[in-house]
């Protein structure tokens, strides 16, 4: 190795670019020198020659005073400087928490939940971010008084009504939650609500969105409805559109302008940034990067731009705002105790109006993705923006905290994709390098996280499937985050699915996702042949796949006792008991195999190759309450799951929402 080859690799390490890392199936993959100098262009490194890594390098020091401290709530913090000072403490709020001087160390007195800020004068010139996160973040004993609960997940696109149009909608959303809440389940999970963008016609995917704070209004019902869903078992997305935002435009003219403007005096500066991007999009392209300049930043032109039209556009999130709270509302009237399941994505699309108004913090010229790993054998590029952590740092992770406390004001679950992204991200840089890791700020992710949680009284699941390195899982559940058991991928290195018993209790438990095929078409392989029909697998590859998927049907045969004469619903039925006896504290159902579907509503990987995010499902909203299908996994989740022991909330004063 050269030295300036030797002097790459150690300022990449500095930075905390992964020099190397292991694969599913143990083969190392060390870093190219490409992608070692892309990954730190995207982190705002320049070192395309000797001379810029070597200045970059010796610039490597230490801060003599930490930018930011993190700490538990109530237990002391202590802050070391260099150099005697005087400090002061604010809360979020500006008012004075304490004072005083130091020589050598800071005591600051304990504090509750929440950001301060601590400014130090005097022989030392600086100001550290101070985040005093909760023990733990909440969970369902302190927030719903009970051990273990079940619920449901399934796509709200695909619903079916008398009224949606074609589309599922937030009042479809309303009706399932209060059904399900009826049938004894807790929550109702949906895909990501996240705003696709108004001028990008052609996402369809809820993990593609322009920004995770804002609500799609794709789903929003409007007055008097639509009609009844299309019988067509896939949906025509722009037919939809077409019809659900002439609809809109007309309800627009219509508004109770009192209402809305009552609305208006709350919501934050961010929505009014988002309604602004989505009017200027309407004239100059979904992407804002082709737009004049003096647009391609919030600020003055752009509200200009934006005109008139951006009350439009901000009506809209006051539609999807309080028709999420609506749902919400009936899911707890119903009995359920957590009601809306949302899910949060990895990341925006880098056209998008999370970006636009985040250019500070977002990692240039790279895009979030996934090596290969069970979900897809090729990797994966999702084309989403990263956030780079150093200017996310300097920025008091303000995107993240905005975020968050928008989505956990309307839930009682957030769940996390793809959580090992807080420990670690695969960036795939924008000029064909391979791809490489990058470390991010676990701590101070895990303490914006628990704040928010905190106040918002919500519960995290933290998805960490795929390559998990070792101490994350203890890590994110110390945190009170819940992991996410998979069912059908916790087996054994020979292959065998592992009994049900072994699932971890801290966790949310199911057998698939959306992600993964059904239930059903798991046990027949469809997921398989799909593979094949993309390209992936030779003829001999998906016969050696049925092979293994046999192995995974006999492996669950024995752990819970499947006679080989049952047939496809006794299967669901024994798989589904088993996870209810499972000592995981949520279990989740999928809709999808609550009414016997065969495909799945996604294909890891692929965009046009596979129906992705078009499925409708079976049976529609009215249909359900008087269902034989819920009536009976009601019964097996009932009868399995027992009756929740019940705890008194006193004795999580610490846990309780703010």
């Amino acid at each position: 190795m050269s030295g300036t080859d030797a002097d790459l690799r150690a300022l990449a390490k500095a930075q905390g670019i992964y020099l190397a890392f292991f694969d599913l199936h143990g083969v190392r993959h060390e870093a190219s020198p490409d992608t070692l100098r892309a990954l730190l262009r995207a982190l705002g490194t320049d070192a395309d020659s000797p001379a810029l890594v070597a200045a970059a390098l010796a610039e490597q020091t230490a801060d003599a005073v930490p930018t930011e401290v993190k700490g538990v709530a109530g237990d002391p913090i202590r802050v070391p400087v260099p150099h005697p000072c005087d400090w002061v403490l604010r809360d979020e709020t500006g008012n004075v928490v304490a004072e005083g001087r130091a020589t050598d160390t800071i005591d600051l007195p304990r504090l509750g939940v929440g950001y301060y800020d601590l400014h130090l004068t005097g022989d030392v010139q600086s100001d550290v971010f101070v985040m005093v996160r909760p023990a733990r973040a909440p969970d369902l004993a302190s927030q719903a008084g009970i051990d273990r609960c079940w619920g449901t997940t399934g796509a709200l696109y695909g619903l079916r009504s008398a009224t949606n149009g074609g589309l599922g909608n937030y009042a479809d959303l309303g009706a399932v939650a209060a059904t399900f809440g009826h049938a004894g389940a807790q929550f109702l999970g949906v895909n990501p609500l996240h705003a696709l963008g108004w001028a990008m016609e052609d996402i369809i995917s809820p993990y593609s969105p322009s920004h995770r704070g804002m609500f799609n209004i794709d789903h929003i019902a409007v007055e008097g409805g639509l009609g009844p869903t299309p019988k067509a078992d896939l949906i025509d997305y722009a037919a939809f559109r077409g019809r659900h935002r002439a609809a809109l435009e007309a309800q627009f003219k219509q508004r109770d302008k009192a209402a809305f403007a009552a609305w208006c005096e709350t919501c934050s500066d961010d929505t009014r940034h988002f309604a602004e991007f989505e009017a200027i999009s309407e004239i100059h392209g979904h992407d804002f990067r082709t737009w004049p300049a003096a647009l391609q930043t919030p600020g003055a032109a752009a509200r200009k731009a934006a005109g008139k039209r951006a009350e439009f556009h901000l009506w809209l999130q006051y539609l999807a705002d309080i028709q999420i709270d609506a749902a919400q509302a009936r899911a707890t009237q119903a009995g359920m105790a957590l009601g809306l399941y949302l899910d949060l994505a990895v990341g925006p699309r880098p056209d998008g109006a999370e970006v636009w108004m985040n250019v500070d913090t977002i990692a240039k010229g790279v895009t979030i993705g996934a090596p290969p790993d069970h979900l897809s054998p090729e990797g994966q590029s999702w084309a989403l923006a990263a956030h780079a952590p150093g200017p996310l740092a300097r920025a008091r992770y303000a995107p993240l905290r905005s975020m968050l406390r928008r989505l956990m004001a309307k839930c009682g679950v957030l769940r996390i994709d793809h959580a090992l992204g807080l420990l670690r991200s695969y960036w795939l840089p924008d000029d064909g390098s391979p791809g490489g890791y990058i470390t991010q700020p676990l701590e101070s992710l895990l303490a914006v996280i628990t704040i928010e949680a905190h106040r918002a009284g919500c519960l995290v699941v933290g998805e960490d499937l795929g390559l998990v390195p070792d101490g994350f899982r203890e890590a994110m559940n110390d945190a009170g985050l819940y992991s996410y058991a998979v069912w059908q991928f916790e087996g054994t290195h020979l292959g065998d699915i592992l009994p049900a018993d072994t699932l971890p209790p801290y966790s949310l438990a199911c057998f698939g996702t959306h992600d993964t095929p059904t239930l059903s078409g798991f046990w027949h392989g469809t997921d398989i042949d799909w593979w094949q029909r993309v390209g992936w697998l030779s003829s001999g590859d998906r016969a050696a796949r049925h092979s293994h998927r046999a192995k995974q049907r006999a492996s669950l045969r024995d752990v819970c006792a499947i006679p080989s004469t049952a047939h496809i619903d006794e299967i669901a039925d024994t798989i589904h008991r088993g996870l209810a006896q499972s000592p995981a504290a949520l279990v989740s159902v999928q809709m999808d195999d609550v009414f016997g579907e065969l495909e799945a509503q996604n294909l890891p990987g692929t965009i046009n190759e596979h129906p992705n995010w078009r499925r409708r499902l079976s049976v529609p909203v009215e249909a359900m309450e008087q269902s034989a299908a819920l009536l009976h996994i009601s019964n097996v989740m009932r009868d399995a799951r027992g009756t929740p022991a019940h705890h008194d909330d006193t004795d999580h004063p610490e846990e309780a929402p703010a």
